[in-house]
């Protein structure tokens, strides 16, 4: 699970700058390249205030932070078969 690489790719996907997200959050730019970088992992508090700022549900979060490396190796055909795809869509609705 890679919050942090969830937080970059949903924050780029939504054109926000570091800076501009990290101020939205109230917490330093250094905090959130922290987070991003996998150095930290944030606290539920923090992951609330990301998730407003980006404007969406803490659940796509989580979504996004899961690799086919967290799933059961028997169930990771159909991780890769559905949950990209649904990233994929979800990606394009944000």
């Amino acid at each position: 699970m890679n919050i942090g690489n969830a937080v970059k790719i949903l924050r780029k996907n939504k054109r926000i700058s570091q800076k501009e997200l990290a101020k939205l959050c109230d917490i330093s730019a250094n905090a959130l390249c922290s987070i991003e970088q996998g150095e930290s992992f944030p606290e539920k508090n923090t992951i609330i205030r990301i998730c407003k700022a980006l404007e969406i549900p803490e659940s796509y979060l989580l979504l996004f932070s899961i690799s086919a490396e967290d799933i059961p190796e028997n169930k990771r055909i159909l991780y890769n078969t559905l949950c990209e795809s649904i990233k994929e869509d979800l990606i394009h609705d944000l």
